[in-house]
């Protein structure tokens, strides 16, 4: 009832007294700064951060990349020419053995007989990489050499990957290696990024890259990109 005979007397008032307009708000001698919002604990600390580094910027080379070698030929040689190399064990029924010629990455199967004879070669023909088993029966038993009276060498990993220093490594000399031996490969080298080099019969320089070794099956392999600098003719 008091609700009642309160909105009565309100609704019949003739002259309602109008609720007071709020007054403006003082004008400020100085800009208004808007509030910043405060950045979260993880965008604060991303922004703390030194700039991200560009790949460029902390990459390593890879030495075994084709994009690091220094093709320029010097005066006499002509422009390198590229293909690919390779050494697997063949089938050993007569004591096979694989000769490579790094004139042009090509190579051949030939029996090498036993005895003295193994591991040796009669007629080259060009070849300056031999792989050859010791013995047929046994597992991880092939070696890899320079073809005797040729000019073969080991660059290693970290150095440069060019004319100069491939024709430099050419005389430093390559004995048997056993390629299944992985410390015996990685004390004398022979490791993926070196690079087998060598100035041919043909006078050319050859640098044999060893992009991959696979020593998971009973023999090593081992394949690259071969790079070779003829003589101008």
């Amino acid at each position: 009832m008091i609700g009642i005979l309160a909105t009565l007397i309100v609704s019949n008032d003739p002259d309602p007294v109008a609720a007071p307009t709020p007054a403006p708000a003082p004008v400020s001698s100085s800009p208004r700064t808007e509030p910043t919002a405060l950045p979260s604990p993880d965008h604060a600390s991303a922004e703390s951060e030194s700039p991200t580094a560009t790949p460029s910027d902390t990459a390593s080379p890879n030495p075994s990349s084709s994009s690091d070698a220094d093709l320029t030929a010097p005066a006499g040689y002509a422009e390198a020419t590229e293909t690919m190399w390779g050494l697997a064990p063949s089938p050993c029924n007569q004591h096979e053995q694989q000769l490579v010629n790094l004139d042009d990455g090509s190579s051949r199967v030939e029996p090498a007989g036993t005895g003295e004879d193994n591991g040796a070669t009669k007629d080259p023909r060009g070849a300056e990489l031999l792989y050859w088993p010791i013995r047929c029966w046994d597992s991880g038993n092939y070696q890899l050499r320079a073809v005797p009276n040729t000019r073969v060498g080991l660059l290693p990993a970290d150095k440069p990957k060019s004319f100069e220093s491939c024709k430099a490594a050419s005389g430093t000399g390559f004995g048997a290696l056993g390629l299944f031996d992985s410390y015996d490969r990685e004390k004398r080298g022979f490791v993926e990024g070196a690079a087998l080099c060598s100035v041919t019969d043909r006078g050319a320089v050859s640098m044999a890259l060893i992009d991959h070794i696979d020593d998971g099956s009973d023999e090593a392999s081992v394949s690259g990109t071969l790079y070779v600098w003829p003589k101008s003719p």
